[in-house]
């Protein structure tokens, strides 16, 4: 069964549509949960198993990941270090998890400790998707299509998925 392709749908409708539904789910990991953006698509109801255990895996290193960040691990010292203090000052971790070859799931943690959470689609644009598109608009209205064949031949559409937080006030998170 073909998968769900936002970029594919957005281009020139791929043929029927989406096969999966995007949702927002209720996503919950001990005392860690998703606050979904307002503006959000959510993810398509087949992404969310793998997206669940991306976050999964990546809990029980939020603490040092967020230390590293904030540069107060002793190995990482900022203080004498002019290139690390920029860094620290306005640096981001992020950590992307590939859910196939053309969808991407990313975890940014920047120097204030917040974590927010996007989808990254790309989609190579090729001969077959150049006459697809011709096909939908027509050939007059390829202004776009040619500048994106300016641009290494990848499209990328990303949206923020949430905020990834942590509840004080419920039990532990034991992995």
């Amino acid at each position: 069964m073909e998968i769900s392709n936002f970029v594919r749908d957005l281009l020139y409708g791929g043929g029927g549509g989406s096969l999966y539904p995007l949702v927002k789910p209720s996503i919950v990991l001990g005392n860690y949960f998703l606050t979904w953006h307002e503006k959000s698509l959510g993810l398509y109801s087949n992404e969310v198993v793998k997206f669940k255990n991306f976050l999964k895996n990546m809990i029980p290193y939020l603490e040092n990941m967020m230390k590293i960040i904030d540069g107060s691990s002793s190995i990482l010292s900022a203080k004498n270090d002019p290139l690390k203090k920029v860094i620290f000052d306005k640096g981001r971790l992020s950590i992307t998890d590939k859910y196939n070859s053309r969808i991407f799931f990313i975890l940014n943690i920047d120097n204030k400790g917040s974590t927010a959470l996007f989808r990254e689609e790309r989609l190579l644009i090729n001969d077959e998707i150049c006459e697809k598109m011709e096909i939908r608009y027509g050939s007059a209205n390829m202004i776009l299509l040619n500048k994106l064949k300016e641009f290494d031949n990848i499209l990328s559409v990303k949206w923020k998925l949430g905020d990834l937080l942590f509840d004080r006030t419920a039990h532990t998170y034991k992995g």
